[in-house]
């Protein structure tokens, strides 16, 4: 016989409600003689009594968080190293937000702040051998920029780049070409 008992399922067997995030389920494991079979079930369709044969117990339901985002750093930093030397024009808000993830992710160490022509700068190191620095934009950003920044943003982590914009590879050399 196989002992093997499903997980909770999301919705009620007998009536096929959906469980609610911390809702009281029952659960009902009957075994014959071929396999142990699980029944989740709310509490209306729960049953009132049940057989010496039959193991309940009652729990609650947890529903699953929606899986986070998994962020391509390595794209990230392809596009980074290509647009800090020619941004596109009016992307110079969205290369700043990708340069303070890379910083947060420390990808990137900000080194400090520089103002040349009253125009604000990052002045960035890339940590590792070969220790590369950049200089890349801070405008100054409002609450109104953010939610069409944070729009682009997420397109560019979930791909949706045109390949004319998306550099080949994380290699220096290739960053630079791709920006002429």
């Amino acid at each position: 016989m196989d002992w093997r008992i499903d997980r909770i399922r999301e919705r009620c067997l007998q009536c096929a409600a959906a469980f609610a995030h911390d809702q009281r389920v029952v659960s009902v494991i009957e075994a014959d003689a071929a396999k142990i079979v699980r029944r989740d079930l709310c509490e209306k369709c729960a049953p009132k009594q049940t057989s010496p044969d039959v193991v309940w117990w009652e729990t609650r339901f947890q529903a699953h968080a929606p899986k986070r985002k998994r962020v391509d750093f390595d794209r990230l930093l392809r596009i980074f190293e290509v647009w800090q030397k020619s941004p596109p024009p009016g992307q110079e808000a969205l290369l700043y937000l990708i340069t303070l993830l890379l910083v947060r992710k420390r990808f990137l160490k900000m080194v400090g702040l520089v103002n040349e022509g009253g125009v604000e700068s990052l002045r960035l190191r890339r940590p590792g051998p070969t220790e590369q620095w950049y200089l890349a934009p801070a405008p100054l950003l409002t609450a109104a920029d953010l939610p069409p920044l944070r729009a682009k943003l997420e397109e560019l982590i979930d791909g949706n780049l045109d390949e004319e914009e998306m550099p080949s590879s994380t290699d220096p050399s290739s960053a630079t070409r791709a920006a002429s």
